[in-house]
């Protein structure tokens, strides 16, 4: 098992296909095919269900990103370490999060920061992305992780990290259904949803438009975890990105169907002001979120695909 054939299969479990994965890491989908073809034979396991749409993981294939992602988020620290020779850089490190990804995102960085670079404090924050921003633009944060930042954030220096998509989410019943919703039936649903001045609001508002119909809006919140309870009490759905809810839908309290005719999505980057001096610190906490954000990916507890740049 090497290094490579592991990078190869995450790619797989990042897009479910294999001709998307052997798009994204350049090389020819046979060949693809017979180095997971190898990784089977010497693991004696299938690691994917093949069917027509691309493929699933097995049991051992979800055992195995686990190992995986930990194993190369391992490397690619290490090669950090050695490249950068920064053991002893020392600083404090303010990071504004938008609120669905500060968990998540604060307890893989967190210990992370505190195993390889010791001397570096860390301190993240979450906000509305207007808020994430703001932050950065007073600064009050030297990295900010926001969405639609190319347009809310011009000021600023931006890495893209991923794009995520939208799903109708409610109360799980017996026999609820799994499958892709329009967004015109899930418009017209009794729904839960952020204030007008919320991102993800107005791009819902923005799509809604554009198909000629409007938002059945039964009660507004500026909190998430407001939004869940009243999700999950079966008082309304809504229309969210559902990296929030991965527990709850894992857990069968929740249904999650993907949004499509259109598709609603947006993309969330890696922020800073050009202008203002990166300290060593700042540097490698960038460098850092970026690597977890992909292995956060591989590992299937973002939802969301990774942008290539």
């Amino acid at each position: 098992m090497r290094p490579r054939q592991l990078y190869q299969f995450l790619a797989i479990c990042r897009h479910g296909s294999m001709s998307a994965a052997a798009h994204e890491l350049g090389i020819a989908q046979p060949a693809l095919s017979k180095q997971i073809l190898q990784l089977e034979h010497e693991l004696q396991v299938e690691l994917f269900e093949r069917h027509s749409r691309g493929v699933t993981l097995t049991k051992p294939g979800e055992r195995l990103r686990s190992e995986a992602t930990e194993l190369i988020r391992r490397i690619e620290a290490i090669k950090t370490s050695i490249l950068r020779q920064d053991d002893n850089i020392t600083g404090t490190v303010n990071v504004a999060v938008i609120a669905s990804l500060a968990p998540v995102l604060a307890v893989e960085l967190y210990p992370r920061m505190e195993q390889h670079y010791p001397g570096i404090t860390l301190h993240i924050a979450d906000h509305s992305s207007e808020q994430a921003g703001q932050a950065l633009l007073n600064q009050e944060a030297e990295l900010a992780v926001t969405s639609n930042a190319a347009t809310d954030l011009p000021q600023a220096q931006t890495h893209p990290l991923f794009e995520e998509s939208f799903f109708f989410v409610s109360r799980t019943t017996p026999h609820g259904r799994t499958k892709p919703m329009s967004l015109a039936e899930a418009a017209a649903q009794p729904l839960v949803l952020p204030f007008h001045n919320h991102d993800l609001r107005r791009r819902l508002e923005d799509a809604a438009r554009g198909i000629g119909v409007s938002l059945n809006v039964k009660y507004e919140t500026s909190s998430i975890n407001v939004l869940g309870a009243i999700v999950e009490q079966g008082l309304a759905a809504s229309i969210v990105p559902v990296t929030y809810w991965l527990d709850r839908i894992a857990a069968g309290r929740i249904g999650a169907q993907l949004v499509v005719d259109p598709s609603v999505t947006r993309v969330h980057s890696l922020c800073w002001m050009p202008k203002r001096p990166m300290s060593a610190a700042t540097k490698v906490v960038h460098d850092t979120l970026i690597m977890e954000i992909q292995s956060l990916i591989s590992g299937g507890k973002l939802s969301g695909k990774l942008i290539q740049v």
